[in-house]
């Protein structure tokens, strides 16, 4: 997971284009206790990211963790010997990743350059907080992440994010993975001065009992929950009158920071959510997926300063990767954010501006639209996205082990 996150429509995920983050779980070890059917989802109102919004703190975080000076790699078992990452690996762990993800999610794509972000990502050292397990033949069959984000406003994170192959689960890899993992990210956190909640972060679906099951037994908790929602762009669009106060534009280069200024100031009240920093952003609109011609932003004056520059004060933005599309079956895009500046809600900006991002999809030929949206959103997010269309597809939670 990004420093930043969500990458939201509300989302702890990118959606479509998230590498598998979960699945660190062996069957064999996990099935027993796991329960038949998914438990009744208990979730909070959405909190305040400012300030401190996801629980309580009133120590350095490095005061509430202990963590040895070295992490140990894990023991070899089943043929299996581990080791540090490097870029030179991104080719087999891309194959690994969509080996893990034809089980763990079948209709998402498994592009080499989400893989290629992950072990890229700002402030990572992949020596030290990367792992792959490899068998005796020299195939990659689990890895992981122990990273620290960042980003440090309202939560500290370390994201732990990784998987083993489906065809060695059962055999004590994922326990010795997770237990890796979580040494290394409690290293990190007792490093971290910040009087602020502290946790390892990840996603697990909703369907992977045995990995949620596993979790829980780690001291993971569901924390939230995210929707997957599709659109079928065969249907009918209906579409919403612009509010005349602004006016609509393409992104392009001269917006990408309005914009970020904008995403940081619309997302400052959903849950997890960190500021998205200038390099996060820059990967991500640079990216080779994202869409400039396909994201449409809302631009005005500051109601509060009517002779100053244009802002960005509301965006749809949209990613379309061809990796996604043989294993959704369709031509799809996937909605990265969807925002509104907090001074320029109950306009029916995000309506109006979404309504024209599909009416976009349908012009490029495109036949489905995708997006992830936090159960509770504090936006009524859920209502305007089943005005628009969209029906719900599946679901995921966001596990942390707090600290």
């Amino acid at each position: 997971m990004p420093d930043d996150q969500p990458a939201e429509t509300a989302t702890l995920t990118s959606g479509v284009a998230a590498t598998a983050a979960a699945a660190t779980a062996d069957t064999a070890d996990t099935a027993v206790g796991a329960p038949a059917t998914p438990p009744p989802v208990v979730v909070g109102r959405g909190e305040a990211a400012e300030g401190v919004g996801i629980g309580t703190a009133d120590r350095p975080v490095r005061e509430r963790v202990t963590a040895p000076d070295v992490v140990a790699s894990p023991e070899p078992v089943a043929g299996v010997t581990w080791r540090p990452l490097t870029l030179d690996d991104l080719v087999p762990l891309h194959a690994l990743c969509a080996r893990m993800g034809s089980v763990d999610h079948p209709d998402r794509g498994h592009a080499l350059e989400v893989v290629r972000d992950d072990l890229t990502s700002p402030g990572i050292d992949l020596v030290r907080d990367s792992i792959v397990g490899v068998d005796a033949e020299g195939r990659f069959v689990a890895w992981g992440l122990s990273h620290l984000g960042p980003t440090r406003v309202s939560l500290v994170r370390v994201g732990v994010p990784g998987g083993v192959d489906p065809g060695r689960r059962g055999e004590g890899l994922g326990r010795r993975l997770l237990d890796w993992q979580r040494v290394r990210g409690e290293q990190h956190l007792a490093t971290c001065d910040e009087v602020l909640p502290a946790g390892l972060v990840t996603d697990v679906e909703e369907d992977a009992l045995a990995t949620r099951a596993a979790f829980r037994r780690a001291g993971f908790d569901e924390s939230r929950w995210w929707t997957e929602l599709r659109r079928d762009l065969t249907e009918p669009i209906e579409r919403v009158a612009l509010d005349p106060a602004v006016r609509l534009v393409t992104m392009t280069d001269e917006w990408v920071e309005a914009t970020r200024q904008a995403r940081n100031d619309a997302f400052r009240d959903h849950w997890g959510s960190q500021p998205t920093s200038e390099e996060r952003w820059g990967r991500m609109v640079g990216a080779g997926t994202f869409r400039q011609d396909l994201s449409l932003l809302a631009v005005a004056r500051p109601l509060d300063d009517p002779e100053a520059a244009e802002q960005v004060v509301a965006f749809v933005l949209s990613d379309v990767d061809p990796e996604d599309w043989a294993a959704l079956g369709r031509r799809c895009a996937y909605v990265e954010y969807v925002g509104v500046r907090r001074s320029w809600r109950g306009r029916h900006l995000a309506q109006s501006l979404l309504a024209s991002t599909l009416e976009a999809h349908v012009a490029e030929g495109l036949e489905v639209t995708v997006l992830d949206v936090d159960s509770v959103s504090p936006t009524g997010a859920l209502g305007l996205y089943d005005r628009a269309g969209f029906v719900a597809a599946r679901r995921s939670a966001t596990v942390v082990r707090a600290y």
